[in-house]
Parts: structure tokens; sequence; C-alpha cells
């Protein structure tokens, strides 16, 4: 079935609006660019001062045409743009290119014209491209309304904010000339159809089997986030999301009108939703690539095969700091291999096959063979100067090349296990390289863009299976409990402080620590009585103090009635001189938690995402620290596991310098629960659980804060 948007990228009219005899203006170079490619639609110039432009029948208005048209390139300025819209409408024109910028982009005056236009175009059903783009190429008519010529055709789409970084990744790709572009994109303002619009509209395009994506800024992430994950599924999306400093943030709002959200929110989302980030923007074309040419791989477990020591170091650096496996091979594949080649100083993974000889390539078939066999490995990486052999000792050694390079091709597909070269000869365009190529196996010139596709490979087959799994329905407790607790607060408009916190909490099934609420001195010998001698923990209840500890809120390690009393007073005292005017409803009362480590677990609303979740560690130091991931809600089994795995400081969680290791599966039960009481229960907008003490016997909240919704 086709898509909605398939007129525009595949149009059997085409309406050049402005075109021209000028060489020097877009309407005369579109219309070349469109013959160029061989367009197979029919171009229909439109200009009331021309008859015929670059031999075809010119047109004074699009009224005058006497057949239907499904797209309009406009070529016209900015100003021009509203009454050429109802002009489209009037037409019954199914889409427009707007190439014109100043618009939302450049002014206040040009997002007022932006709106205009926009609101034209949803009154007749026209769909805007744009404005403030460079155009569109789509191959399978040969629709180039961008300019360029000599277009390479091939499988992957380009969907960008930049159509400088979308002409960088077009010049990568006719550098190399291995594959090409079933369309090719810059989206511009974006001032009608979204980011997540041309993704659904690519993820069912038969011609495409990778998506490259640079990003600055979604409109609707939360729409675009719930497509990817759909899309992800049957093709990678490769992308560059601009916005992880300050910097990038300001560059590319002042750019193209997007707003940048938070990278570390961008990348969590993102990730949740299966699209394979990069952080540098050399990668995207590489990757992409890659990604079209590789079976799947099963896991991040690397064979290295060279001839020289000096790639083998940089190539397990680089495995090692993307997060893949240099694991040995097994005793029967080293065998193997030791038949091989005799004299190699090393056999175990990675293999050397110089040996301290003259390298043989005749060598690189017949241990690939071996290494891909064993079952310890999912992928295989050859660095050094393979491809280059023939360069290197002559033509004595080209027909072996060329034999092994067309033996990797297979050997890829019969073992279902990535292959991925990394030659120093890849600029150099030998035979060699060009038969392996062709045989389907990608080859990059430096190893660490050549790890960079392994890597992402495994992240993004990873992303498949864990797309697989499915959050639990959200639904609200049964507990009558947790009904009463949010509606009470709700009709105070107040926020739930710590005890209702913990309630509600408790509702979902989330294990809290018995409390007390202490509201004069004289109630120490009632909490003694219900909770025992302790030590206990005593915290300000007050819905004016945020920052407890700040204003002297606490007390820690307090035991028996008395020095319960002597502790309400003296908490009482410090937060008055801290806020004279501060509402105090009490002093909390709960059993000190046992040792471990403190975490944060965090909900609030994003902009572009909707409802997130964060994890981290947490305690009094977690703006400094900033260790924390991100998902948006809600979350399955599998993203509550992966948040934990993702924090940069994995010993915290293991016992590092004693502590106890925490219980990982009971911190991802929480964050289960915690998304569940999110999604039932939209009014609440905040939550704040921080610290959470995870140790080996499950964890201890602390403290809790929920906000409201504000009227």
């Amino acid at each position: 079935m086709s898509h909605y948007l398939d007129p525009i990228f595949h149009p059997r009219t085409m309406a050049v609006i402005g075109a021209s005899n000028d060489p020097t203006k877009r309407g005369y170079r579109a219309i070349r660019s469109l013959v160029a490619a061989n367009y197979a639609g029919e171009i229909i110039p439109i200009n009331p001062k021309e008859s015929e432009i670059l031999g075809f029948t010119c047109y004074p208005t699009l009224a005058d045409v006497p057949k239907a048209i499904d797209l309009a390139l406009v070529c016209t300025a900015a100003r021009t743009v509203p009454d050429v819209i109802e002009k489209c409408g009037e037409k019954g024109v199914k889409g427009a290119v707007l190439l014109a910028g100043g618009f939302s982009e450049a002014s206040e005056a040009g997002r007022l014209l932006e709106e205009e236009a926009v609101a034209i175009a949803r009154r007749y059903g026209v769909r805007l491209v744009g404005p403030n783009t460079n155009g569109i190429f789509s191959a399978r008519l040969g629709c180039n309304t961008i300019g360029g010529y000599d277009m390479p055709r091939g499988p992957i789409a380009l969907l960008s904010n930049s159509a400088n970084v979308m002409g960088s990744v077009v010049n990568e790709a006719q550098f190399y000339g291995h594959t090409g572009f079933s369309t090719t994109l810059s989206v511009g303002n974006q001032a009608d159809i979204l980011f997540h619009e041309y993704l659904e509209c690519f993820g069912a395009d038969p011609d495409t089997q990778a998506i490259i994506s640079y990003v600055e800024g979604f409109k609707n992430g939360a729409a675009y986030a719930k497509v990817a994950r759909q899309v992800s599924q049957v093709k990678p999306i490769v992308m560059y999301a601009a916005g992880r400093t300050a910097e990038g943030k300001r560059a590319a709002k002042s750019h193209s009108g997007s707003l940048a959200g938070d990278y570390v929110v961008t990348r969590g989302v993102l990730h949740q939703a299966g699209v394979v980030l990069v952080t540098q923007s050399d990668h995207l074309y590489p990757v992409a690539d890659a990604l079209t040419l590789f079976p799947p791989m099963r896991g991040r477990r690397v064979a290295v095969l060279s001839e020289g020591g000096g790639p083998i170091t940089i190539s397990v650096e680089a495995l090692a700091e993307r997060g893949l496996q240099l694991v040995q091979l097994t005793p029967e594949t080293q065998a193997r291999i030791h038949a091989i080649v005799p004299n190699a100083s090393a056999i175990s993974n990675p293999v050397d096959a110089g040996g301290g000889t003259e390298p043989r390539v005749e060598y690189y078939g017949s241990i690939s063979q071996a290494i891909l066999d064993d079952p310890n490995i999912d992928a295989l990486l050859l660095v050094g100067f393979f491809g280059g052999y023939a360069q290197r000792y002559g033509e004595s050694v080209a027909a072996a090349e060329n034999k092994v390079c067309t033996e990797l091709g297979e050997m890829m597909r019969t073992h279902g296990k990535p292959i991925m070269v990394q030659s120093r000869a890849a600029h150099s365009r030998t035979e060699a390289l060009d038969i392996l190529r062709k045989a389907g196996v990608p080859c990059q010139r430096h190893i660490e863009v050549a790890v960079q596709c392994l890597a992402c490979a495994a992240d993004y087959h990873a992303a498949k299976r864990r797309l697989l799994d499915v959050a639990a329905p959200a639904t609200a407790s049964t507990s009558p409990r947790a009904s009463r607790i949010v509606d009470v607060e709700v009709r105070a408009k107040c926020d739930l402080l710590e005890p209702e916190a913990k309630d509600l909490l408790k509702a979902y099934g989330i294990a809290t620590l018995p409390q007390r609420v202490m509201q004069r001195a004289d109630d120490a010998g009632r909490i003694v009585e219900a909770l025992g001698d302790g030590p206990f923990a005593v915290k300000i209840v007050s819905k004016d103090i945020l920052h407890k500890s700040e204003a002297g809120g606490v007390r820690l390690d307090v035991a028996g009635a008395d020095a319960l009393k002597a502790a309400f007073d003296d908490i009482r005292c410090r937060v008055l001189t801290y806020k004279p005017d501060a509402d105090i409803s009490g002093m909390l009362v709960t059993p000190m938690a046992q040792s471990g480590t403190e975490v944060i677990i965090g909900v609030s609303g994003n902009a572009q995402y909707g409802p997130v979740i964060m994890f981290g560690l947490g305690g009094v130091f977690v703006e400094v620290i900033r260790d924390v991931v991100f998902r948006a809600l809600p979350l399955t089994p599998a993203d509550a596991r992966e948040m934990i795995s993702e924090l940069r400081y994995q010993a915290m969680l293991d016992g590092a310098r004693g502590a106890p290791k925490v219980d990982r599966q009971k911190l991802a039960e929480l964050l289960l629960a915690v998304s569940q009481l999110a999604m039932a229960h939209s009014e609440i907008t905040e939550i704040d659980l921080n610290p959470v003490i995870a140790n080996a016997d499950g964890y201890a909240i602390v403290d809790a804060r929920m906000v409201l919704a504000a009227e």
C-alpha cells in the first residue's frame, strides 16, 4: 500500500513555479537537474513571461495547465509563497517544495509568513516540504530538484536538518562509488511535514534498506520515537543528533529554528527506539552502508586478523573503547590456524598472520574460514594492507588476492557473520577492493571507522531483540488508598510530600520503610512504641522546604524517645531560622536504611518526548556527577535492565571499595513500578526519589516527592 507522501517523492507530474530561461536562476537549474536525472515524470514550467523553457511548454499560471499536478517546486521568493500555495490548493496539487528562506528561521515576520502559508496549505490539503530547503532527490523516477548532478543511486535514504551535511554525505558516496541513495531530503523548517512523517514514508519504501539522519531537533519527538520503534525493527536508522553541548544547542537553534533538547534525554529515548546513534558525522555513511551489507550480528565477540602488530594494537584498543569483546578462539581453531601459518606469532585472537615472515595473501582465505567456523566469534575484522597486496608485491599475487576477496563475500553469507575489512589501500580503489565490495564486504580506510561499523551492527541487532519486549499496560492501582491519596492532594492543590508520596509508592507494590509523622514533640513515645527504639532518620515535612539538608531539616541515627523529642525541637528551630515563614506539617520518622549505593529515580515531562524516566547515581551530588540515563515512558523490562547497565560508573553498583553489590533485578523492578505509577496518574508531572539506597537485599527509598500538574 502506498504512503500518503508518495506523490511528493515520486511525482508523475511536476510544476516548476518560477521556471526561467536564465541559467543563473534556480528555476532553470531545477529543470536542468531533472532532465539530467532522466526524470520519468512530466515537467511543467510555470512563468507568465515565457512560452517554452528548455524545450518544455511553459504555462502562465497553474490554472492554465490542462492536467492534474502531483508536486509543485516553488522557486519564487518568500513573500510570494502564500499566494502560490493558494493557487496550488485551487489546482488540487498534492504537495509543494518550498525552496525559499526568510521564514521562521530568520525573523518574527518570517514566522508569521510561514504560519500563513501553512494555514492556507492545510485548508486545501496541500502538504509542504520546507520552507528553507534545497529540495528532494528520489531515485525511483529520477526526481532531482536539488540541482546537483550525478546523484549516486542505491538503498539508503538521507534525511537531514542541514543541506550542507546532506551534501557532505552525498559527496562521500560519490567518492567511494559503492552505494547511493533512494531518497535525499533536507527538511528545512518542518513547517508542515515533520521528521516522523518522512521516517514513516522511508520505512515503508521498498527501495530503502537503511536511513541516515542528521537531526538538530524535533517538533514532535514523541511521534518520532514511536515511528522509529516500528521502522528500526525492519531497517536501521543511523543518526547524528546535534546538541551534545551548550554551543551545539545554540547553533542548532539559530541555524534551523529547531529546538535542540537535552542530549542525554535525546540519546536515551532514541536508543530506546532502536536508533543507531553516532557521534561523528563522518561515521554516518560508512555505518549505514555497512548495515545494508552485514548479516545480523548476534553478539559483540570479534576476531581480528592482520599481518602486523601496529594495526592489531590500534584495533584492539578501538574494539575495547566501543564495547566489543576480543575473546579467545577455541583450541581447535587455533590448531587449524597453526597448521596454516606455523610461524604465526599470535593465533588466539588477535591473529597475526605475518608471523615474522613475508605475509602471504592466500593465508587470509583459509584463516578467515577457520575463524568464522569458531562458535565463540560473532564477526571478523581484517586490518592492515589486505586489498593492497598486488599494489605492494606486484601482479604475481593479484590473482590470489582477488580470489580471497570473492571468497570472503561467500563466507559472510554462508556463516551469517559480518566481515569488516580495514585497508590502508582503501582510498587507492584497487582491483582487489573493488572485487571485495562487489562480493558484498564493506571496506574502510581507518581502523576506528571500521570498528564503529561493527559496534553499530552489534548495537542495532541488540536493539531489534530488545524491541520485541513489551511494556506492561498502564493501569491504576486497585488500592482505594492510592486513588484517595492523589485525589486529596489534587483537590487541595498540593504536591505530594514525602509521607503521601511514599504511601502512594506502597500502593503500587513498591517497598518502603515504615514511617510515622510527628506533629509535636510529645508524639515521641507513640513513635517509639510503633517503630521501636531506632535508630531513626528524622526529616522536616514542609511544602516550603525542597532541600531538607540545606535547611537543617534532617537528623540521622536518632535513638529513643528523648532523642526524638530533642531532634523535633532542633529541626524546627533550624528550619524556621532558615525560612521563618515555612509551613511545617511535622517531622517524618523512619528507621535508618542499611548502607549501600545511593541512586536516583525521577520522572519528568520533556518538551520533545513527553514523560521520561531517569536513573542514575544519586545523593546530594547528583547534579555534579551527572551519571544518569533516560528513557521515555512506558518502560519495558529490557529498558529497565539496560538503563542500569548504562551508567558510566558501573563499579559503584558492583561493590566498589567494599560497598555491597546491588541487586540489579530489584532495581529494575522498582523502575518498572515507578513507570506504571507515572503512566497511571497523568496528574503527577514529576517524581523524585533521591536517594534510593540500593544494596544486596534490595533498596530503601530514603526520600520521595511528587509534583502535581498546575491548573
